[in-house]
């Protein structure tokens, strides 16, 4: 018997992803006519990424100008007639009062007044429908130039500089921009382990180009569904010969640029740990129906000892109870000369 420390790893693969990473569409149609960017290029938020032939955009902008510069024309000429209008109804008005003019030329200025009062009230409405069709044609216009809408790296350019798009059917993808500088480790976790992991526990991973440099952190979070219901590829339906995975989610920082999206890496979960306690090798604990047990070696032959063991690393597990630290513990390893000697040697005692 010794002394150890053990630890309960859960071994899994992960795979790199940019934390952020943005899908920029086009919302006009047309023809690309430059691309600013390439893949790999750093970009600011705002930056212009790439221009869409505006031609017909910027004639629909021309064209609503017009129509409210002449509606604005029309408004101020029927204000005119209006004003007019209304000083000739009230002289009117007055002069009827003293019988100076007659019902019919009263009737005839109040028609003429109300006549007026609509006119200018239709070409209002009309100038702010021709005012609202300007706004429309100059965001339609805004449309056909791109910008990065964060700060990040352009991963992936899906068209080319001359390429038609028609965003009429759907949003045409013009480039990806992500954040490299702050990643995520999608963790797949196996059904069978993960009742045991929790956030906020220690995790090492290494990418496998350079598996001897080791990196420590902590699990962030866990998603509550399986890895299909992740990615949005859940029906429902699980083969029962399809393994379950649940995704746990990593922040590692990438100020050196070395990790990059889509990388592989091995990670190690330490799901539990216990400090200078009992244990024995693995090999060591058979199993006898529900209960476990250690052949121990004494001065009178090998005793069979019930045992209730702990934490397993695979290699070495803990003993709770059942044995005291120097028995001789009997494992498959040994060879019937170290038996003898150990036999030979009960007095001081020597513990596997």
């Amino acid at each position: 018997m010794k002394k150890l420390s053990i630890q309960k790893i859960v071994n899994a693969s992960g795979e790199i992803r940019a934390i952020e990473l943005v899908t920029v569409g086009a919302q006009a149609s047309g023809r690309i006519e430059k691309l600013y960017v390439v893949i790999g290029q750093e970009v600011q938020e705002g930056d212009l990424i790439a221009e869409i032939d505006s031609t017909t955009q910027q004639n629909e902008v021309n064209s609503n100008k017009a129509k409210v510069t002449s509606y604005q024309t029309q408004l101020a000429a029927a204000k005119i007639s209006l004003d007019i209008a209304q000083k000739q109804y009230a002289r009117l008005q007055e002069l009827r009062a003293e019988n100076a003019a007659s019902a019919e030329e009263l009737e005839n200025a109040q028609n003429a007044y109300e006549t007026a009062r609509s006119n200018v009230a239709q070409i209002q409405s009309a100038l702010e429908e021709a005012n609202i069709s300007l706004s429309t044609a100059e965001t339609n216009l805004g449309y056909t130039k791109i910008t990065a809408p964060l700060t990040g790296t352009i991963v992936s350019i899906p068209v080319k500089q001359g390429q038609t798009v028609n965003a009429a059917m759907s949003t045409p993808t013009i480039v990806q921009i992500a954040d490299l500088h702050n990643m995520e480790i999608l963790i797949e976790i196996s059904e069978g382990d993960i009742s045991e992991i929790q956030p906020g526990i220690k995790v090492t991973y290494a990418i496998l180009s350079d598996l001897g440099t080791v990196h420590e952190t902590t699990l962030k979070s866990i998603d509550p569904g399986l890895t299909l219901l992740s990615t949005g590829e859940y029906t429902g339906v699980v083969s029962s010969s399809e393994a379950i995975y649940y995704y746990g989610r990593l922040n590692v920082p990438n100020e050196d640029s070395k990790l990059r999206i889509g990388m592989t890496t091995q990670n190690a979960i330490y799901v539990a740990q216990a400090d200078n306690v009992l244990s024995v090798s693995s090999i060591a604990v058979k199993e006898k129906g529900t209960s476990k047990y250690v052949e121990i070696l004494t001065k009178d032959g090998v005793e069979q000892r019930t045992v209730e063991t702990g934490l397993s690393d695979g290699i070495n597990v803990e003993i709770k109870s059942g044995v005291s630290e120097g028995d001789t513990i009997i494992t498959a390893q040994m060879s019937a000369s170290e038996l003898a000697n150990s036999a030979s040697g009960m007095g001081g005692g020597r513990g596997f």
